[in-house]
């Protein structure tokens, strides 16, 4: 089960940093990696990432068009979902600003690959620049507003989802974690509501469109079978991959209370952690897998990342702060793990 930190907590033996030390060492922290040049833009790199990512999801979408193997077209759907994902990372990316030093730039970047895969850009950049600020932390962060539960709070929440879920979220945590693809689409209408101007309902059309030519428009274009395979698998691969991207970043790592006095540093240093592996786990999940280091630095390109690694380790080292770093399965198990100690604690 998830550590909770209250308000009423005795920090003293939690936080190990003062709110100023803290403020004081990530300011040193800041200035050393901008000194190194690690922050600065890599627009070969991106160009080249952009190259790869967008050529292999047309090839894939064009293949899927001319083939009429079901077993072939199985294995095309799966590239199609692996490359609207990497457009994702592509997408978080120009969110952060790691891919061009303009901000208007980086919102087209943004707002063209969103369109090519139905996703809502300004709702996601709304979402989780909320996330960065509130990392963790109970009715701020909107990660958090899931059906699983990693504390005895949340899981004693009252709600529908919540009320099926925690007894057997153990066993719900893939086929639901795998819908994300849907529900971070059809989210987003909610925020369009709620927030309706000229601007977003001219986004709203715009999904509305994209998620047309995802869900709808392949149902009039190809055999039923066809097109409902499309349908399963491109979400559904692509649910399970995010997943398994963003999960292990945060998911059973401490929790707190909104406005907890802990630093920064600290806080970013305490609520995420590492997957650690090699180049082809840098690859597959994005540069996320240094998740420590980018809540630390998000618009630092994702390919400069593991240079952060040697100067958080450093402070973390010197001031004993935890690092926290598992492998990929490991990583799974101790989800896994944690829901299972949670759902037990049902009332």
């Amino acid at each position: 089960m998830a550590i909770k930190i209250k308000k009423s907590t005795d920090l003293s033996n939690i936080r190990i940093l003062s709110p100023q030390d803290g403020a004081k060492i990530y300011t040193q922290l800041r200035f050393q990696v901008t000194k190194a040049g690690i922050l600065d833009r890599d627009y070969f790199y991106y160009i080249f990432q952009s190259t790869i990512d967008i050529s292999g999801f047309v090839f894939f979408l064009t293949e899927f068009f001319l083939q009429k193997n079901p077993v072939l077209l199985i294995f095309i759907c799966i590239g199609i979902s692996f490359f609207s994902v990497r457009l994702g990372g592509l997408i978080h990316d120009a969110g952060h600003r790691a891919i061009f030093k303009s901000t208007l730039l980086n919102d087209i970047y943004g707002y063209i690959c969103s369109f090519v895969i139905a996703f809502p850009f300004i709702v996601w950049k709304y979402k989780h620049n909320a996330h960065h600020a509130h990392t963790n932390e109970e009715g701020v962060d909107p990660d958090l507003d899931v059906p699983l539960s990693f504390t005895e709070d949340m899981v004693n929440r009252r709600g529908f989802l919540v009320g099926i879920m925690r007894k057997y979220q153990v066993w719900l945590y893939y086929p639901f974690g795998s819908l994300v693809s849907f529900t971070m689409r059809l989210k987003a209408y909610k925020y369009y509501f709620q927030n309706l101007s000229k601007k977003a309902i001219l986004l709203m059309i715009c999904q509305g469109l994209g998620m047309f030519l995802w869900y709808i428009l392949p149902f009039f274009i190809f055999p039923f079978w066809k097109a409902f395979l499309f349908f399963i698998l491109t979400n559904e691969v692509a649910g399970f991959y995010m997943l398994n991207i963003f999960a292990p970043n945060h998911k059973g790592m401490p929790q707190m209370e909104k406005e907890v006095k802990i630093s920064f540093l600290e806080h970013q240093i305490m609520t995420a952690r590492n997957i650690y592996g090699h180049w082809l786990t840098d690859y597959l999940y994005l540069g996320l897998n240094y998740q420590i280091e980018h809540h630390l630095f998000p618009n630092c390109p994702r390919n400069k990342l593991n240079n952060i690694t040697p100067y958080v380790r450093a402070i973390c080292r010197k001031y004993k702060l935890s690092y926290a770093q598992m492998g990929i399965i490991e990583s799974n198990r101790f989800i896994l793990s944690e829901l299972k100690k949670t759902s037990q604690l049902t009332k």
